[in-house]
C-alpha cells in the first residue's frame, strides 16, 4: 500500500506510504465544568460499546449497501487548514480506527487532503474526493463539512461523510436537522461540539470583575463562527458585557480589522473557534500586546501561541468518538440510524506569562488554576490534574441554534468606524422601537467589508445567494454596491449624507422600488457659522477627503461651495486608504490652515486620532461633523445625530420586515443636531464658548 500527499493545490508528492493531508483551523469549545478529560477515554469506551451493541441489525443488514466495495477500504480524511486543533483531531480519528483495526496502511488505504485555509481548494478536494472510489469520506472542520455535503448530495450514489471537529452542523446548510437528531442525509453521520461560549464569559468575570468591553474580530462566511458569535451576543447581554465585533473575510485582514477594534476601546480580545481568524492568532496577539489588552480564546493550543486563557474542547478526544463512528460505518452499521448530538469535552489552559502589562491587573484566583490541566508559566508548560469534582465533560443537545424561520437581517458596513457602530445601535434600537424582538422577529448578521471595494462586492454577492430577507447598509459605498448588485432582497440604507446622489431616487416619496431608508444632510452652513463665530480672523480651512467615494467628494465640494461664498479658502488633501491617513494629515497640517474642518467620510473616521495628532502639532483646532470623534478630543463637533439615523433606519426595516412593500415607504430625513464642545481645547486656543452655543450644546464638555 502506498500513501500520496497533496498540497494545498492538490498536486501529487512522492512518499513511501499512503496518506494525503489536509489542515484546519484550530476550534475549542467548553462546558460549564473545568477540567481536562481526564476520564475522555473511558467515556469514549463505554460510547464505542453502546454504540456497538445498538445497532447489530441495522449493522449487518447495511453490509449489502457498503457505497463502494474494495479489498481494503479507502478513505479520505478532509481538512481545511493546518492547525493544532485539526490535527489533533486527525490523530485522534485514526487512533480510534487503528483500535478497530483498521489502521492506514494494514486493513485501511488513508488519503488526507488539506486545503492550508483555501475555499477555492476545499472545493476542488470536494469535487475529487466526492466523484473517487472511495468507501468513506471524514471532514475535519465545518468549511470541509459544508464543501464536501454541497458536493456529495449531488452525486448518483453520494459516498458515507462522517462529520466532526465542528461547531454547529445544525446551522451549516447541510440538512441536519437540531430538532431530531435523526433527521439527516442517510449517508451522513457525525457530531457537533458547540463552544460553551457563555462559561468563558463567566471565567473572564470572575477572573477581572471590571472588563467590560469584549473585542471579537471573526469571519462571518463561517457558519462555525456565526454561531459562536451568536452564542457570545446572547451571554453577553446576560452578563452586562459589550461585544465589540470587526469582520475579517481573511487571515491577512485578521490583524487590520483587530486595530480597528482595539481603536474603539476594549478590555479584552476574545479568538473564537473561527479558522480565518486564528490561522493569524500570533498577528491577534501582538496587536492586543501593544494595546495592553490580553487575548482569550477557545482554541486548543493556543496559549502556546499567547493567549492568556483558553478554555475549550480536547479534540483528540473528539476525534476519537468520531473515528468510532467511522469504524461503525466501515463494519456495516446504516449511517442513517446514528443519531447527530453534541459532544464537548472541555479543558481549561493558562498562560500566566501574558498576565505582564496589561492596562488592567487581571490576577487569576487559586480555584481556577486548579481547574486548569495546562498551564504555562516562567518555568515553561506543566501539565496538572485536576481534582475530581470538577463535573466532567457531557453529551448534550444542541439547543442554541436551532433553525427557526425567523427572517435574516444582514447589517454590510463599508469600514468599521465608532460612526458605524452608533448607527447600529440605533438601527437595533429603532427595530425595538417597532416591537420587533432579536430571535423571535429577525436575527442579525453584521459585515464589515474593513474599507476594501471588492471585499465590499464579495459580502453584497454572497448575501444574494444566501438566506438574507433584508440588506440593510450602513455607509453611501455600502449602499452603491448593494443597489447596483441587487437580486430582489430589499435595501434599507442608513449612515449615507445624500442617496440621491448615487441614483437611489429623486426624492423622498420618488426612489428605487427596492429601496428605502434615513439619510443625514450635513450642517455645512452651521459649522461654517461656528467656525465665523469663533474665529473671525480666519482665512484659510482645511479638510480629509477620498476621491474615490462619491460621498466624501460631494461633502468636500459642497463645504468648498459654502466657504468660497464666505471668502474663506479651502485646502483639501485626498486619500485612497486608511493606510494614507497618516501622511495626508501631517500633509494637511503643513498648510498650516487656521481651522481644520473634518468632512464626514467613512475611512478618515475609522483613523481619527492621526488628523488630531497632525492638528496639535501645528496647534490647528479641529471642527469636525462625527459625534464619535468625542474621545480624540477635537475642539467642536457638530454633527448629524447618527444614533437617530439609525433608529429612523430600524423603523423602516421593521416595515419591511412585517411586510410592506419598500417601494411605499419614502426616505427619512434625519434633521437633529449634535453639538459637542471641547472646554479645555478652548482654553487652549484661548478662546470663550459664547453662551448661545453653549446653550445649544449636548454635553457638559470634553
Amino acid at each position: 500500500m502506498k500513501s500520496i500527499w497533496y498540497d494545498c493545490a492538490c498536486e501529487k508528492r512522492g512518499s513511501s506510504t499512503m496518506t494525503k493531508e489536509i489542515s484546519y483551523a484550530p476550534m475549542r469549545s467548553l462546558l460549564s465544568g473545568l477540567r481536562r478529560l481526564s476520564l475522555g477515554l473511558a467515556t469514549i469506551a463505554a460510547a464505542s460499546t453502546v454504540l456497538l451493541l445498538s445497532d447489530l441489525d441495522s449493522r449487518s443488514s447495511a453490509r449489502s449497501r457498503s457505497s463502494v466495495t474494495t479489498a481494503v477500504p479507502r478513505v479520505a480524511i478532509v481538512q481545511h487548514a493546518s492547525l493544532e486543533a485539526l490535527d489533533d483531531g486527525v490523530r485522534g480519528i485514526l487512533d480510534a480506527l487503528a483500535d478497530r483495526g483498521f489502521e492506514d496502511g494494514a486493513g485501511l488505504e488513508v488519503l488526507r487532503y488539506n486545503a492550508q485555509g483555501d475555499i477555492t481548494t476545499s472545493n476542488a478536494i470536494a469535487g475529487e474526493v466526492t466523484g473517487a472510489n472511495l468507501d468513506m469520506i471524514i471532514t475535519v472542520s465545518t468549511l470541509s463539512l459544508q464543501t464536501v455535503a454541497n458536493a456529495n448530495r449531488f452525486q448518483v450514489s453520494p459516498r458515507h461523510h462522517v462529520f466532526g471537529i465542528t461547531s454547529d452542523p445544525f446551522g451549516a446548510g447541510v440538512e441536519v436537522s437540531a430538532d431530531d437528531a435523526l433527521d439527516h442525509p442517510p449517508y451522513m453521520a457525525g457530531l457537533g461540539s458547540l463552544p460553551p461560549v457563555r462559561e468563558l464569559f463567566v471565567l473572564l468575570k470572575q477572573i477581572q470583575p471590571e472588563a467590560r468591553r469584549v473585542g471579537l474580530v471573526w469571519n462571518p462566511a463561517e457558519a462555525n463562527s456565526e454561531a459562536a458569535t451568536r452564542m457570545a451576543r446572547a451571554a453577553a447581554e446576560e452578563l452586562g458585557l459589550t461585544l465589540v465585533e470587526g469582520n475579517a473575510e481573511s487571515s491577512t485582514t485578521a490583524g487590520e480589522v483587530a486595530l480597528a477594534v482595539m481603536a474603539r476601546g476594549v478590555d479584552v480580545l476574545w479568538v473564537s473557534p473561527d479558522i480565518t481568524v486564528s490561522t493569524a492568532l500570533e498577528v491577534m496577539v501582538d496587536v492586543a500586546r501593544r494595546s495592553g489588552v490580553p487575548v482569550i480564546t477557545s482554541l486548543p493550543g493556543s496559549t502556546e501561541r499567547g493567549s492568556m486563557l483558553d478554555l475549550g474542547a480536547n479534540y483528540y478526544n473528539i476525534g476519537r468518538v468520531q473515528g468510532t463512528l467511522a469504524a461503525d460505518i466501515l463494519e456495516g452499521r446504516d449511517p442513517a440510524t446514528i443519531p447527530v448530538e453534541n459532544w464537548m469535552p472541555v479543558e481549561l489552559h493558562l498562560n500566566l506569562t501574558a498576565l505582564g502589562g496589561l492596562r488592567m491587573p487581571w490576577v487569576i484566583p487559586d480555584s481556577i488554576m486548579q481547574s486548569a490541566s495546562q498551564v504555562i508559566d516562567e518555568s515553561g508548560l506543566r501539565e496538572q490534574d485536576v481534582p475530581a469534582e470538577n463535573p466532567p465533560a457531557t453529551l448534550f443537545w444542541n439547543t442554541d441554534s436551532r433553525a427557526v424561520d425567523v427572517p435574516w437581517v444582514d447589517i454590510v458596513q463599508y469600514v468599521e468606524t465608532p460612526n458605524a457602530e452608533i448607527s447600529l445601535d440605533g438601527v437595533l434600537a429603532g427595530l425595538a422601537e417597532a416591537g420587533m424582538v432579536t430571535d423571535r422577529d429577525f436575527k442579525i448578521r453584521v459585515h464589515s467589508a474593513q474599507g476594501d471595494i471588492p471585499t465590499l462586492i464579495s459580502i453584497v454577492d454572497a448575501l444574494q445567494s444566501r438566506d438574507s430577507d433584508l440588506i440593510l447598509t450602513l455607509s453611501t459605498p455600502a449602499l452603491q454596491t448593494a443597489m447596483r448588485r441587487e437580486r430582489g432582497i430589499p435595501i434599507v440604507f442608513g449612515m449615507v449624507s445624500n442617496p440621491f446622489i448615487v441614483g437611489a431616487g429623486t426624492s423622498d416619496d420618488d426612489h428605487l422600488p427596492s429601496v428605502s431608508g434615513a439619510y443625514l444632510v450635513q450642517p455645512i452652513e452651521e459649522v461654517l457659522d461656528v467656525v465665523g463665530q469663533l474665529f473671525p480672523e480666519a482665512k484659510k480651512l482645511g479638510t480629509l477627503y477620498t476621491p474615490a467615494e462619491i460621498n466624501s467628494e460631494f461633502n468636500k465640494d459642497e463645504l468648498a461651495e459654502a466657504a468660497e461664498r464666505r471668502g474663506y479658502e479651502l485646502e483639501t488633501v485626498g486619500i485612497a486608504t486608511v493606510s494614507d491617513v497618516v501622511d495626508a494629515s501631517i500633509a494637511l497640517a503643513s498648510t498650516r490652515p487656521d481651522v481644520w474642518v473634518q468632512i464626514a467620510d467613512n475611512l478618515i473616521a475609522s483613523s481619527f486620532p492621526a488628523v488630531m495628532t497632525a492638528a496639535n502639532r501645528q496647534n490647528i483646532p479641529v471642527i469636525t461633523f462625527s459625534p464619535s470623534a468625542a474621545d480624540y478630543n477635537p475642539l467642536i463637533i457638530l454633527g448629524r445625530d447618527y444614533f437617530d439615523a439609525g433608529v429612523q433606519a430600524g423603523l423602516i426595516a421593521a416595515r419591511v420586515l412585517r411586510g410592506e412593500a419598500v417601494a411605499d415607504i419614502p426616505f427619512r430625513a434625519t434633521t437633529k443636531l449634535t453639538y459637542i464642545l471641547n472646554f479645555d481645547g478652548a482654553q487652549a486656543f484661548g478662546i470663550t464658548f459664547p453662551a448661545d452655543l453653549i446653550a445649544l450644546s449636548t454635553n457638559e464638555g470634553i
